[in-house]
């Protein structure tokens, strides 16, 4: 019994400091988590394909590839953004320009790929069959984005302006000659959204896909059928881009506990 009691003593005059020690030490909080901040003004640049539609019309309003054809290819660019971030909110506005490679072609219906002669004598391409072809060589587009933002990645929809060179013509079929063409630049509108992921400082990496739908524009064929009043374009685009943003990684520093 009282060697019982000489142990307890010994033990409280040894632990018992350290024990009221450990109860007056602060509780350590874990580290800081930085919330990824997508503000600010950044730059990139993308690549992927388009796939769309084209059809040409002739001055009677007819179809002259039935209801239309393919056109498609890749592309490759730049962009330049900005981007403003309230709570999970992300809006901005983003600016890109690409080379594009897309092209498509379809021989013309059969009774509307020869046209009348034209005065004063017989057209030179009376016998000839035709294939009608678009091409398109440059998009740019300036548009909005909005989206919410989960920490570093970024869901986001995204519309506005879209321009683009094309070039429209005919060809004759036998030999792919190119008879006649012209160049202009179509105006349109575009709509579509992604996702955009922060994987390291600064940067970023982005899925994109893109709706453009372009105006009609006809053009003089100088084979006696006067002009083609419309050829029609829309495009889907699916692209992929690495962004660099100025500014740094992340936001305020936030302690979660």
């Amino acid at each position: 019994m009282r060697k019982n009691i000489i142990v307890g003593a010994v033990a409280t005059l040894v632990f018992g400091p350290t024990a009221a020690l450990a109860a007056d030490l602060p509780v350590k909080a874990p580290p800081p988590v930085v919330i990824y901040d997508w503000t600010g003004f950044y730059i990139g640049g993308s690549g992927g394909g388009s796939l769309g539609g084209s059809n040409h019309v002739d001055p009677t309003g007819l179809n002259l590839t039935q209801e239309g054809f393919r056109v498609q290819g890749g592309l490759v660019g730049g962009t330049l953004g900005y981007n403003w971030q309230v709570a999970s909110f992300v809006f901005g506005f983003e600016g890109d320009a690409s080379w594009v490679g897309e092209y498509g072609s379809h021989q013309d219906n059969n009774g509307a790929d020869v046209p009348p002669p034209a005065p004063p004598g017989p057209s030179p391409f009376a016998s000839v069959n035709f294939r009608s072809f678009t091409q398109e060589n440059w998009l740019a587009t300036v548009r909005g984005r909005a989206g919410y933002a989960v920490d570093n990645l970024l869901f986001y929809v995204t519309g506005g302006y879209a321009a683009a060179g094309v070039e429209a013509g005919i060809k004759e079929a036998a030999t792919s000659a190119t008879i006649v063409s012209a160049t202009s630049t179509r105006s349109g509108w575009t709509g579509g959204g992604g996702i955009e992921w922060g994987f390291a400082h600064n940067w970023s990496a982005k899925f994109e896909w893109l709706f453009v739908k372009f105006e009609d524009k006809g053009f003089v064929t100088h084979l006696g059928d006067g002009t083609r009043s419309a050829v029609t374009l829309d495009d889907n685009v699916v692209r992929f881009g690495i962004n660099y943003r100025f500014g740094g990684y992340g936001g305020p520093v936030v302690a979660r506990y």
